[in-house]
């Protein structure tokens, strides 16, 4: 008798022989977005900072306790949040925390000293810190593996579109509305997104069969990556291992031949961090140090975002075809070089393209992390893997407010200050270096690569 009912296919198996589809895109669509709001909302402090201070009456130096404590806050957050993730799911996770950060936009728009300012922003880094490598790992996961590295690359690539957003702002906003024009934006764009993940995000299907692997909703997810009329095959997943869900998560970050290489993953999230925490003080530099003006500020900061977009959006694919080792150090070494000649040509226009190209290869090198954590760990954990990434690599830049502060204090000049900040970048692609010549590092295949 012959078994006319629908065939039996594991998770993989079917992820990987999908074509891609508007379910696809959809969700590439929606991650993107997520990471270009937060983008927007972690980074705005830096785009305001001379008219804070302006507006509390206090030196621009000031607004670092601002910084430190949003950047303490996105530590906790990063650390707490995504092992959350891996447990109740992440679209889910994902409304909750950008109703946060809109809640905390709000009551930073009411505050009428510094000190409430700065309470507010804690708060602010508390929700969104774990957004990045959360939409990272959705987006990646409901990739097919040939393509992981490009979606998880492309929904990065976001955060260029909300620094892009951020030089419409300093161009068209800052001056007639101030700081607080800025922040109404802050609050606009969640409110904005959270419906459309509510209705239209799932969790992705290896996240559920790592989870559950009996969970009903396996098959429902399947159903709508299909063309409508199609079989949906019998999904099965293979069950979990024994044991506790931490000392599960535990092993398979810090278990026997893994620990050197997360310490090494959280090294390279701390020279990106250690450049993005302390280049939020640019504006005031371009400003105070350099004596540009506004326009030539945010023709700036938007050829940075435009170049940073493009480098985040193309680093995936060469990534998939050519391998982390090649492409990602290639990519942190030339970014420092980058930041020297930025520091090197300033004040004349021709630092245009110096800062372009230290954004296409800074930021491609900031989407190049999020890919490698990604790629580094199991399903079962790989929110908590990739959060943790981006958590260590937060808590250690949390001083960097600091140095940024201590330079503009310190009257150095422009190529003192870039230099400075091509260092956590170098650190970044010594790191990557050691961890890709490790044994079991990823790599690159035939098989990988077919369509």
């Amino acid at each position: 008798m012959t078994d006319t009912g629908p065939k039996r296919v594991d998770v993989e198996g079917f992820l990987d022989r999908l074509a891609l589809s508007r379910f696809h895109i959809v969700v590439l669509v929606l991650c993107t977005l997520l990471t270009a709001i937060d983008g927007y909302e972690l980074y705005v402090v830096g785009w305001v900072i001379p008219k804070l201070a302006t507006d509390f009456g206090v030196p621009a130096t000031s607004i670092t306790s601002a910084m430190v404590l949003q950047q303490i806050g996105m530590s906790i957050g990063a650390f707490l949040v995504p092992p959350l993730a891996d447990r109740i799911g992440r679209a889910r996770l994902t409304v909750v925390c950008y109703t946060g950060m809109m809640l905390s936009a709000l009551g930073a728009l009411n505050a009428s000293t510094l000190d409430m300012f700065v309470f507010y922003r804690f708060f602010a880094g508390l929700f969104g810190a774990a957004m990045i490598p959360i939409a990272v790992t959705l987006a990646s996961e409901t990739a097919p593996t040939r393509l992981r590295s490009t979606f998880a690359t492309i929904t990065v690539s976001g955060t260029m579109l909300g620094s892009a957003i951020g030089a419409g702002m300093q161009a068209f906003v800052l001056e007639p509305y101030g700081w607080r024009g800025a922040f109404w934006i802050a609050v606009a764009l969640p409110a904005i997104i959270v419906p459309l993940v509510w209705l239209f995000l799932p969790d992705s299907m290896r996240s559920l069969a790592a989870r559950n692997p009996d969970d009903p909703m396996i098959q429902v997810v399947a159903r709508r990556m299909l063309p409508a009329g199609a079989v949906v095959p019998k999904i099965f997943a293979t069950p979990k291992p024994a044991g506790t869900a931490t000392r599960a998560m535990l092993r398979d970050i810090f278990g026997p031949g893994r620990t050197l290489r997360t310490l090494l993953v959280w090294g390279v999230a701390t020279g990106c961090f250690g450049y993005v925490v302390m280049s939020q003080w640019k504006t005031t530099i371009y400003h105070q140090v350099m004596g540009l003006s506004w326009d030539m500020i945010a023709s700036l900061n938007l050829v940075n975002s435009l170049a940073g977009f493009a480098g985040m959006f193309m680093i995936g694919w060469f990534i998939d075809r050519f391998g982390f080792k090649r492409v990602l150090v290639s990519t942190y070494f030339l970014a420092v070089a980058c930041a020297v000649l930025t520091g090197w040509l300033a004040p004349s226009p021709s630092m245009l393209v110096a800062a372009g190209l230290l954004g296409l290869f800074q930021h491609g090198g900031q989407a190049g992390m999020s890919a490698l954590a990604a790629a580094i760990y199991p399903a079962a954990h790989r929110a908590t893997g990739v959060g943790w990434a981006y958590a260590a690599g937060r808590t250690i830049a949390i001083g960097a407010p600091f140095v940024g502060s201590a330079m503009i204090a310190g009257g150095y000049s422009g190529v003192v200050i870039f230099t400075v900040l091509g260092v956590p970048l170098l650190f970044a692609g010594i790191c990557a270096l050691i961890v890709m010549s490790l044994p079991g590092a990823p790599v690159v295949t035939r098989a990988n690569l077919r369509h």
